[in-house]
């Protein structure tokens, strides 16, 4: 399985999975938010203020840590805890010594919002 189908039995269990497929049901938005399927909901008029405060968030963030982290996130599901130990340690030693990581610190200590992603800019 390549698509959300894997996703949903990892997600909720082969039964709730299987009820999903076999009955063809649809959710509604409380069930939703109950199963996890989504994490917020909010009215359709304040959707598109809210998705570009995330969107600016998002793109504001440390890109090379926060790939990095949802990378580990995603493979978390396929390794076991030593292997996820392993690759916490590999990918920490890249975003310590990367320039996003003394931004935040020097941000932390001089009491401002970092600005990361400086070195996009750059060259």
């Amino acid at each position: 399985m390549t698509d959300g189908r894997h996703l949903l039995v990892q997600h909720l269990g082969l039964a709730k999975a299987l009820d999903f497929f076999m009955r063809k049901r649809i959710v509604d938005v409380d069930e939703a938010l109950a199963l996890g399927l989504v994490n917020k909901v909010m009215p359709h008029d304040g959707l598109r203020t809210a998705a570009e405060v995330l969107a600016r968030e998002l793109a504001d963030g440390p890109q090379v840590a926060m790939r990095l982290m949802r990378r580990s996130l995603y493979n978390a599901a396929e390794l076991t805890f030593a292997q996820a130990l392993d690759e916490i340690a590999a990918k920490t030693a890249v975003v310590d010594h990367h320039p996003d990581s003394s931004e935040g610190t020097t941000a932390f200590k001089e009491k401002r919002q970092p600005v990361f992603n400086a070195w996009l800019a750059e060259g």
